[in-house]
């Protein structure tokens, strides 16, 4: 911290040095002017500000750049009040110099207001939004749009970060994205018909632009209102027709296939979006949809069949029971995916996609059902598999005895052998990442039980699970002894009682004569307790019924 004394020194010979760019996210002055401000904290402002302010207007494009660069780097760190005294002033350069001689003060410019919609949103007024997103209108000077769109037009570099501004304007509605409007609503169209064309410029595969674009699109199209569905639905055939077009792209070399395959996969991410947001599809467009899907996934990029499998995943949630037609010709692409054990990534998308499904199709689901189950208990045996993935596996367990109700009895033999032999598992409670993965695992057993007993309910086959009471009981016993020692998670403790009410409910008699002996009382009442004194408002309520249900 007592180097904070020297900033004024250091900034002015960091503006006097020649090259004077050190780059914004590696080494050198900036990074290091944004970690002090981070320690550093109110403090900084008064040693930066003059520097800023002495630079910001001079002649010289270097010493530009460096003013805008170091005012961009402290806004990471200070509190808004500390920063509110220049913050209109300093805002209102940052618009100005984006339309600046020089690219590199432009492009350092729109990283600054980029950083200003992350930290400091609540400071922008509406005149300098005005300013900064207003649409061109027919027969108006270029000079009447806004900056940030206009920016999107500009040098690569500047556009990528003017996208960066945009995806942060975005993030802060996640909130209100649920809301019948918000500041979206009124920037929805021209924000997305400026990204959209960003996304097709001819340079767009300079400086990651096209990524970034199809990103900042992404992230306004989840976070928009209500009332902004109407245009969504609209994009909808204009991406669907990007994609399809892309099948057709000339493929002469290495470069142009990874060309393609990028493109592929932020198209199918962007279907995904738009299908999760509208939260239903005509048949015409699924079926079109599910063509194009199947037809990427012929692609050998693990990154395009992530994107393709999660965008099916979102078909599945907006057809629901109408996605059978689709599973005979997407069974085989489900099924390598299963098996994609090399690329993790590729698995663990695959797992959260037979839950997508099982909740789409229900029961359904059952004449695919043991092949999955094979895949996914081979995954579990498999060493070579990325641990991460398994706690997800052990909750699809749960979603596919869900889906199937009281015919999951078929396979409940094998899966509570495995559920229990994954409760054994023990790891180094000094290593905090081996904790949390514990915790996890365990989680995930939890959920798998929870998803067996409600399906056995459903079909009034709760007693066939009582063979198998004594180790979901075990894991019980292990999770309450470990509470208080901080392994125990507010989402474990919630998915433990889960399983405490859904025993009582399920297998009755047996299980609450076998709660009341010791040490099966004691344990219980741990575990209930910990769950009705938790700060998470959810966990008190699933606490609270499990012991009422338990009590009865």
């Amino acid at each position: 911290r007592g180097a904070h004394r020297s900033l004024r020194r250091w900034c002015s010979g960091w503006a006097s040095r020649q090259p004077l760019r050190c780059g914004r996210g590696g080494g050198g002055a900036p990074p290091c002017l944004a970690r002090v401000a981070q320690v550093v904290e109110d403090e900084v402002v008064q040693y930066v500000t003059p520097f800023i302010e002495r630079h910001i207007t001079a002649t010289d494009w270097r010493r530009r750049e460096a003013a805008t660069l170091a005012f961009g780097s402290i806004l990471e760190g200070p509190s808004p009040k500390a920063l509110q005294p220049y913050m209109a002033d300093a805002l209102n350069l940052m618009i100005r110099l984006m339309r600046d001689a020089s690219v590199q003060v432009k492009d350092t410019a729109a990283w600054t207001i980029g950083r200003v919609c992350e930290h400091h949103i609540l400071a922008i007024t509406a005149e300098q939004w005005q300013q900064m997103t207003r649409a061109l209108q027919p027969g108006e000077p270029p000079e009447a749009e806004g900056v940030l769109l206009a920016g999107l037009k500009d040098e690569p570099r500047v556009a990528a970060n003017v996208c960066s501004a945009l995806h942060n304007l975005a993030e802060h509605c996640e909130e209100t994205r649920n809301n019948p409007t918000n500041v979206l609503s009124n920037l929805f169209v021209d924000l997305a018909r400026a990204l959209l064309a960003c996304t097709e410029r001819p340079d767009a595969g300079e400086r990651n632009l096209r990524v970034s674009a199809y990103e900042a699109l992404n992230t306004t199209l989840t976070n928009a209102a209500e009332d902004t569905k109407a245009h969504i639905a609209q994009l909808l055939p204009v991406i669907a027709g990007r994609l399809e077009q892309s099948f057709a792209m000339q493929i002469v070399s290495n470069d142009d296939r990874e060309a393609q395959n990028e493109l592929q996969g932020l198209l199918c991410g962007t279907l995904q979006v738009v299908t999760q947001k509208l939260g239903q599809l005509d048949r015409e467009m699924a079926d079109r949809l599910m063509q194009l899907f199947l037809q990427v996934f012929g692609s050998k990029n693990s990154t395009v069949q992530e994107e393709a499998l999660m965008a099916v995943g979102a078909v599945a949630n907006a057809v629901e029971s109408e996605f059978e037609k689709y599973m005979p010709h997407f069974r085989p692409f489900l099924c390598l995916g299963l098996n994609n054990y090399e690329e993790h990534q590729v698995c663990a998308v695959a797992v959260g996609v037979v839950g997508d499904i099982c909740r789409a199709l229900e029961v359904k689901v059952l004449p695919y059902c043991e092949e999955i189950l094979q895949l996914l208990l081979r995954n579990l045996q498999n060493p070579a598999l990325n641990r991460n993935v398994k706690p997800p596996i052990l909750s699809c367990f749960g979603d596919i005895a869900l889906a199937v109700g009281g015919n999951f009895e078929a396979y409940l033999q094998v899966t509570m052998s495995m559920l229990e032999q994954a409760g054994m598992t023990a790891m180094d409670v000094s290593n905090p990442d081996l904790v949390d993965y514990l915790g996890q695992l365990r989680e995930g057993i939890f959920e798998a039980y929870t998803g067996v007993l409600q399906g056995l309910r459903a079909d009034n086959k709760g007693p066939k699970f009582t063979p198998y009471l004594q180790g979901a009981m075990r894991l019980l016993h292990q999770v309450a002894e470990s509470c208080g020692h901080d392994h125990v998670s507010d989402d474990l403790c919630r998915a433990a009682v889960g399983v405490v009410g859904d025993l009582a409910m399920t297998v009755g008699p047996e299980f609450t004569r076998i709660a009341k002996q010791e040490p099966h009382k004691s344990y219980l009442k741990v575990l209930l307790k910990e769950a009705r004194q938790s700060p998470n408002e959810m966990t008190q309520q699933v606490g609270s019924w499990a012991t009422r249900t338990v009590s009865q």
